[in-house]
């Protein structure tokens, strides 16, 4: 047999050819990975906030690698099967290759050094976007099947500048003055361009996860456990609120959605231009709202049951709900078939009690899936006996 001398092999291969190739392979790497990190703003909801933006730039780094050895493997594979495939008439073996520590250290040593600088990089992001600045604008979440709530904060030194202190309610006033001030509640979480925003999550049933897409923020609401999450938008607009754990039949209805009349329904968060806005079109009117209410029971009623968690389970017209896991509430003052199966005579007893006590009678096909409204502030799901009357003169003007 013929051997080929290894001085003519050398001399045919050139000293700087595998180089060259190397050079160009890793540019070729180099920029793969670069093109294939650009499409991260494509395939991601615009960035929203302070902290998207970092999350996004270590995804974009995160991606660069992953790209780079993307096309660093197929590269390799491609060229593996162009110059080692086989050929006509050969019928020889491979060289018998033990190994090669070179090679093994190469690559042993690279994904161990991409893994550390990908770590470092995360836990500095990570301990950016946890850290709570302290001009920060505080905001509780309630979350419970199956919608959000969101608690504002007032006192006498936010109130609006022109407030007649003599319309307002005395029990109104009392609490405005008082050291826990005034809460008042919104379906919508608002703030506006760079504020600081710290949320305060609690669950008053099962667990569930909110998730703000727009914002690149998800925390989880345990039972039993206050968790909180902090963000800064950086940019004016609508961002769709959503729930990310799997929280029953309902759980769809958690995310905001746009009613057929253009509006917006449910969970959404809505950041104003600046502060000024914030208050002339969100904070001031829901104050004004508690500090004027309206003189009749069904306007009253109107007004105050949008601040408890109804829209996620019962459909209602006059509010653009779209519920369906509870039973609709249009037409209820005219549905004389549930007196006769409750075993109640009056409209309003039967909805006084379906809201205090809603496992008493169940409407055929649904289960018992809505929250007790205790009529006692130091037990879960307050609801005052004023706030309950004015919902039921609500109710009893939906006839058919």
């Amino acid at each position: 047999m013929n051997l080929p001398k290894l001085g003519n092999t050398q001399k045919q291969g050139g000293g700087g050819f595998p180089v060259v190739w190397i050079v160009i392979g890793g540019l070729i790497v180099i920029v793969g990975g670069y093109l294939i990190s650009l499409v991260t703003p494509s395939i991601l909801p615009r960035a929203g906030s302070a902290q998207a933006v970092l999350i996004d730039d270590l995804f974009r780094f995160m991606l660069f690698i992953g790209g780079g050895v993307f096309v660093l493997v197929e590269g390799l594979l491609l060229v593996s099967v162009i110059r080692f495939r086989h050929r006509k008439g050969d019928r020889a073996d491979g060289p018998p290759i033990q190994g090669n520590t070179t090679l093994e250290f190469v690559w042993t040593v690279i994904p161990a050094i991409v893994v550390t600088v990908i770590a470092i990089y995360a836990f500095v992001v990570w301990q950016q976007i946890e850290t709570v600045p302290p001009n920060s604008q505080q905001v509780g979440a309630l979350g419970q099947r199956y919608a959000w709530s969101f608690s504002y904060e007032a006192n006498s030194e936010t109130l609006p500048p022109d407030v007649n202190m003599d319309a307002v309610p005395e029990d109104v006033v009392t609490r405005i003055s008082s050291e826990e001030g005034l809460t008042f509640t919104s379906p919508q979480l608002h703030t506006w361009v760079n504020q600081p925003v710290n949320v305060s999550m609690e669950t008053d049933d099962v667990n569930h996860a909110f998730w703000i897409p727009g914002m690149r923020i998800k925390q989880d609401l345990l039972a039993g456990r206050v968790t909180s999450i902090a963000f800064t938008p950086i940019e004016a607009g609508v961002y769709r609120i959503v729930c990310a754990e799997l929280c029953g039949g309902g759980h769809g209805n958690m995310a905001g959605i746009v009613t057929p009349s253009g509006e917006l329904s449910g969970a959404w968060l809505i950041v104003h231009p600046d502060e000024e806005t914030y208050l002339r079109e969100f904070y001031y009117p829901e104050l004004e709202k508690i500090l004027y209410p309206p003189t009749d029971p069904a306007l009253l009623g109107r007004q105050v049951i949008q601040n408890y968690p109804c829209s996620g389970c019962h459909i209602l017209d006059d509010l653009g709900w779209v519920g369906v896991t509870g039973p609709t509430l249009n037409g209820i003052a005219s549905r004389s078939a549930r007196l006769t199966a409750s075993g109640y005579s009056d409209m309003a007893d039967y909805l006084h009690a379906s809201i205090r006590n809603p496992g008493e009678y169940l409407v055929p096909g649904y289960n018992n899936l809505m929250i007790q409204f205790n009529a006692d502030p130091a037990q879960p799901n307050y609801m005052s006996d004023a706030d309950l009357d004015a919902i039921v003169a609500y109710l009893l003007t939906q006839t058919q």
